[in-house]
């Protein structure tokens, strides 16, 4: 069926969590198997904390298993897509295909096939089910259309549950317009269907003009709503996440002067830039891994695995990237650093212990200083012996999808689009000096050189997070793979071949009477 067939759908759980907060009669009156927009209106006028349990479905689909529909080991949310658009953004090298994962990615043979369900269905169905869970809450307290009136919303729980759905549907639809839109330059081209409620049936493509006008208003409302929110979990969109996603969108449509406004705001909202032990591996204790989201304040969005969710290594993004994981990495299914990209970095720059095997050849160039999972055994860092030591089952290695050093890297790439050398310098010299010893090059980079060199240093720093994709896309620009790539090693891609972003699935064509071609 077409995702707005099932637009009422929402899972148990979700219901639960609403559930518990709400009276007993409300319990009686609905079923759990669904939700509409009056029963969520209602369960706020019966208990204002209900609001949790409303929010809790859309936060849930950012990485339970089987959120995107196609069920399988690799159906888990954002986290998959991160590790898609790393392999098709050319960074992440896939130098071993064990068990045959990620191979119609890597190959680039899934992304041109609308009936394969894997490379295409699976993040359709996931980020328009966060664009119609976050309607059943929005329509519930009233509803927001494009020009986003605000003004029947009266408590800060009203206000704050409104901000985090309108934040939800505004990074839904930045994610679609990225991955499914070939050239994100042409604004005129018909892409998407565009949902304001969760009441609409099977909607045409709109413009790709339209959906930015969207995903700027959502996002513009919500850091409204979200201000004075203190959330209780780093899983919630708060302001700062909204005015990271706005930068983010800015930057796609090359309104550079806001990128630079909002990138900054992240920027001076005081979170730290993660250390060098935090992001890599130099020998002592483990302190970093990025396993652990509540330890690490430069993390700013990301969930808290626990052991009480039940989750196996083999369908978690530490399964496919963790070579010390019970999982693929460590038997064959490898991603690396693209070796082109390694080969770049500075002698006395701290991320090379990131690629603790490097003594092992090219295709062994994995993040293994890097990404480690939690609780880990020290000496089996950097040694072979730890490979495939994590545990099976009850995974608690985090999931993080965000932090601030994303925003330094940003505002020096838009302050440089801007004609702010100076402002660029000083933004990405800010991380540099805290990653490389020497730093001293950079003051004397100009022009292209200096472009490049914040494109490089984004490239490095962001590595295996799934931000090198959005990066290729809002400049416009190609890639080339390197040598340690088994498939294309050598060849160049522009930003907008159509073997990088995934097609409009067979079932939405098939299913949607209002969409009969590609983008």
């Amino acid at each position: 069926m077409s995702i707005m067939k099932i637009k009422n759908l929402i899972y148990i759980s979700s219901i639960f969590f609403l559930a518990v907060s709400c009276e007993e009669d409300f319990l009686e009156t609905y079923p759990t198997a669904s939700l509409s927009q009056e029963q969520v209106g209602e369960a706020l006028a019966v208990n204002p904390a209900a609001a949790e349990g409303t929010l809790f479905g859309i936060y849930e689909q950012f990485y339970r298993l089987g959120s995107g529909g196609y069920g399988g080991q690799e159906d888990f949310g954002i986290k998959i897509q991160h590790l898609h658009t790393d392999l098709l953004s050319g960074d992440m090298a896939h130098t071993g295909k064990s068990y045959n994962r990620q191979t119609s990615i890597s190959e680039l043979t899934g992304t041109v096939d609308p009936g394969n369900a894997y490379a295409n269905y699976m993040p359709w169905r996931f980020l328009y089910r966060v664009v119609n869970l976050s309607n059943l809450v929005i329509d519930g307290l009233g509803g927001a259309d494009a020009t986003g009136p605000l003004g029947t919303l009266e408590t800060d729980i009203q206000k704050h549950t409104m901000g985090q759905a309108l934040a939800a549907r505004g990074f839904a639809y930045y994610y679609l317009a990225n991955l499914f839109v070939d050239d994100i330059s042409d604004t005129s081209q018909l892409v998407l269907p565009i949902y304001y409620t969760a009441e609409q049936v099977e909607q045409p493509k709109s413009s790709l003009a339209d959906v930015w006008a969207l995903t700027i208003s959502d996002l513009k409302n919500a850091e409204t709503l979200l201000d004075g929110f203190s959330r209780g979990s780093k899983v919630n969109f708060n302001q700062d996440i909204v005015r990271g996603l706005l930068a983010y969108t800015y930057g796609a449509m090359n309104d550079w002067a806001n990128a630079e406004t909002y990138a900054k705001l992240v920027v001076d909202a005081g979170y730290p830039i993660m250390t060098n032990d935090e992001v890599a591996y130099s020998g002592g204790a483990a302190q970093g891994g990025f396993n652990t989201v509540n330890n690490h304040p430069g993390i700013m969005w990301g969930v808290d695995i626990t052991p009480s969710q039940e989750l196996a290594s083999l369908f978690t993004w530490w399964g496919f990237v963790d070579v010390y994981g019970y999982s693929y990495a460590a038997v064959g299914n490898r991603k690396a650093i693209d070796l082109d990209l390694y080969l770049q970095i500075r002698p006395d720059d701290a991320r090379l212990n990131q690629f603790l095997f490097a003594a092992y050849g090219a295709s062994w160039l994995v993040p293994n200083g890097k990404f480690y999972y939690n609780g880990i055994d020290p000496t089996l860092i950097g040694n072979p012996a730890g490979l495939f030591s994590g545990p099976q089952v009850n995974v608690d290695s985090d999931a993080h999808y965000m932090r601030v050093a994303e925003f330094y890297l940003l505002h020096a790439e838009a302050a440089f689009e801007n004609g702010n050398e100076a402002t660029a310098k000083a933004s990405l010299k800010a991380l540099a000096d805290i990653r490389i010893a020497d730093t001293s090059y950079i003051d004397a980079l100009t022009g292209a050189d200096l472009e490049a060199e914040i494109d490089f240093q984004t490239r490095l720093e962001l590595f295996g997070e799934g931000k090198s994709y959005f990066l290729m896309k809002r400049q416009r620009k190609s890639i080339t793979r390197g040598g340690n790539w088994l498939d294309f090693a050598g060849e160049t891609f522009q930003h907008n071949d159509d073997r990088l972003t995934y097609e409009i699935p067979e079932e939405e064509i098939l299913y949607n009477p209002n969409i009969s071609d590609q983008n």
